[in-house]
């Protein structure tokens, strides 16, 4: 899942770095029942697009009729927001989409 790395930077030695795994890989490990649509979005928006929009990804949680995604900046909010909320709520089965970034 995350590979640990050095703390060299802190002065709280009980604090570390994590090297961020794809979206895929933490959504497998943590939320299993999102990865099927999360696949079939990358297949509708297609590889280059979901690329650029999913990389910054931070969180996708969903319930009931809504799906809420945590991104790290702005202008990936706007990737997804313009390219991808069709395709995520046909994927996901909801009806509202949340942006946070």
């Amino acid at each position: 899942m995350y590979a640990e790395t050095r703390n060299d930077w802190a002065e709280n030695q009980a604090l570390h770095g994590e090297k961020m795994s794809s979206l895929e890989d933490r959504l497998a490990a943590e939320k299993p029942e999102l990865v099927e649509p999360l696949r079939k979005t990358r297949k509708l928006v297609g590889q280059e697009i979901y690329e650029r929009a999913f990389k910054s990804v931070e969180t996708f949680n969903m319930a009931g009729d809504a799906l809420l995604i945590v991104v790290s900046s702005p202008r990936d909010r706007s990737f997804i927001e313009r390219d991808c909320i069709g395709a995520l709520k046909e994927s996901f089965g909801v009806k509202r989409v949340r942006v946070v970034g």
